[in-house]
Order: structure tokens, then C-alpha cells, then sequence
């Protein structure tokens, strides 16, 4: 049975890993994600990897904008605002020497590669427990069980997952009911939109439930001819707390997280069907049809995968001391 859970007030995608998104009022959903999304990244060359906000913070102050509509396959040009006012674009000759200059740091911008291209993935050295932890700004390694183990094996070598730019999961998807709760819980806060980097915002109706978006996890969201599986919640890491484009630093964002979600917020998304979302379009969710032996055969196998994933991380520090 399919529920009416609200509708599409805003699409977000980000051309260049960690700096600005923007809003756009319809896109095409691929299996890999939405069009557009995380189709350039910079590559910090003091140390030989593929970087992110968590590491060079100033790229959220960037802006971004493509010099024609993204296509399947299709990687265009972008124009890349400085936060002094310049701009650079990425055909420039000198677009590495700007934007190392801008940032401190000798970097070099990269479309998309082929997934074959490992040593433009591949970290400096493997990431292990202290890595991640780091990463996340948590004492403690997050629940990686929404995870496979392959998976996070491979973001232990590599920066982000062979020919994406992504964390790990295709789209990343939030709630209005879910942002005015946080600012209930904390009214000097600041909660909006941007610091949480979605890819779809849903309107949901007055009186949801308080984070709703946690229960249609294992769930699948209809919209228009698109079909989408939840597949976790969202773990957080430092990035929301950060300063933006016309945002300041604000450390209550993940106190408030870590008080009342576990430093949780949003859902991780794969997809199922391609198709096109539209701003407007109404979502629609179907619960899982696991029956209760299921389901708890499935959160054992999650117990026992989240321990197998932390191990490893843990014998990594190990390894490479």
C-alpha cells in the first residue's frame, strides 16, 4: 500500500564536490544519481588524493554554475565564483593556478573519470578507525551497517566510490517537518536547507511525525515515473556545521544532532527506476514487504556486519603504523 508522505518543494545538485549546490526545478534521476550531481571535484596535490570540505572547509564559500545543461554522460564547463568576486572557468589555462592560489594549497580540477582510473580515486595512504573518526568528528566509530562491507572496503583505499564523486549513495534526501523540529528543539539555531546538502526536499504535511523520514527507511518513494529505495538514515559528519555562502559557523547545529538524532538527519537513496522529479511532484512511499522474521534476521546480519566493518578499520590503524 502506498502512502501519500508529501511533495517535492526543492531539488538541489552540486556541480563540484563540497562548494555551493543550487537549485534547479526539474531533473533526470539515473542509477548513478541526479544529472549534474558531483560532476567535478578538486584534488589536493600536497598530498595526492581527491579532497573535501572536511579537509579544505573554504570550498563551501564557492560558487558554481555550468556553462550548459549537464546530460547523461555529458560533463560541461563550469564557472566558478571565488569569494573574493572573481571568477574562473574550467576551460581556463590557469583555472589550477587561481584556485590554488585562492585556497593556500596546490589543487587541480577534475570532471568525472572512468572507474578504471584508480590512482585518481586512490587515498595517500588506506583510511582506517581514526580516519573515519576524524571524519565524522564523533569519539566513537558511526553505525556503518546501512553499508556494505565491499563497500566501505573500498572508501577505506579510495576517496569516494570508483567513477562517483558521491560519499556513497547515488541522492541524499531531507524533510521540512524534520528542519522546523530541529528548530523547535533548538530555536538559536540554525537549520536551514543549504547546511544539510540535499539533493530532494520534502514538503511533508503539518503534524508529521517528528523525523518521519527514519521510518520509511527499507521503503521505497514513488515519484512520477521515478522509483527510489531508502536505504538508511543519514549520518552526519562536521560539514553542517560549517560556514557557507552567506552562512555563518554555528557548533549548535551538531550539538542538536547529537543530543536528539545520534547525529543523524535525512536518508540515504539509491534508485530503482530512473525517471524524471519534478519540484511539485507528489511522493508517495510504500513500506517494506520484509515480514518480522525478516526484519529481525536483517538487523543481526546488521549487528554482525557493523562489527565486521569496524574490525577492519581497526586493523588498519594497525597495519599502516
Amino acid at each position: 500500500m502506498r502512502v501519500d508522505v508529501g511533495t517535492v518543494k526543492e531539488l538541489w545538485r552540486y556541480p563540484v564536490k563540497s562548494m555551493e549546490g543550487s537549485r534547479v526545478e526539474e531533473s533526470d534521476i539515473a542509477k548513478t544519481g541526479m544529472i549534474g550531481d558531483r560532476y567535478w571535484a578538486l584534488r589536493d596535490e600536497s598530498i595526492g588524493e581527491l579532497t573535501t570540505v572536511r579537509k579544505m572547509p573554504k570550498l563551501l564559500k564557492y560558487k558554481v554554475s555550468y556553462d550548459r545543461a549537464p546530460g547523461p554522460g555529458d560533463v560541461p564547463p563550469i564557472t566558478i565564483e571565488l569569494p573574493d568576486g572573481s571568477r574562473v572557468n574550467s576551460a581556463d589555462d590557469d583555472v589550477n593556478e587561481k584556485l590554488s592560489a585562492a585556497l593556500g594549497k596546490p589543487v587541480t580540477l577534475w570532471p568525472l573519470q572512468p572507474k578504471t582510473s584508480l590512482s585518481h580515486y586512490r587515498l595517500n595512504k588506506p583510511a582506517g578507525a581514526a580516519a573515519m573518526k576524524k571524519q565524522f568528528a564523533t569519539r566513537e566509530l558511526p553505525d556503518f551497517s546501512s553499508v556494505s562491507w565491499r563497500m566501505m572496503m573500498e572508501l577505506a583505499i579510495f576517496a569516494t566510490p570508483l567513477g562517483r564523486y558521491h560519499d556513497v549513495y547515488p541522492l541524499h534526501l531531507l524533510t521540512t517537518a524534520s528542519l522546523a523540529r530541529l528548530k523547535a528543539l533548538e530555536p538559536e539555531g540554525d537549520f536551514r536547507v543549504e547546511r544539510f546538502r540535499p539533493n530532494l526536499l520534502i514538503e511533508t504535511p503539518e503534524g508529521t511525525a517528528d523525523f518521519d523520514e527514519f521510518t520509511w527507511v527499507d521503503g521505497k518513494l514513488y515519484i512520477g515515473e521515478t522509483i527510489l529505495k531508502v536505504v538508511s538514515p543519514t549520518v552526519r559528519c562536521s560539514m553542517p556545521a560549517q560556514p557557507q555562502v552567506e552562512i555563518k559557523k554555528d557548533a549548535k547545529v551538531l550539538r542538536t544532532l547529537e543530543a536528539h538524532t545520534a547525529r543523524h538527519l535525512g536518508v540515504n537513496i539509491s534508485v530503482i527506476t530512473p525517471g524524471a522529479i519534478r519540484v511539485g511532484d507528489r511522493v508517495r512511499w510504500e513500506p517494506s514487504s520484509r515480514s518480522a522474521l525478516g526484519k529481525r534476521f536483517d538487523a543481526v546480519s546488521s549487528r554482525l556486519r557493523n562489527r565486521a566493518i569496524q574490525g577492519s578499520f581497526k586493523l588498519i590503524d594497525r597495519l599502516v603504523k
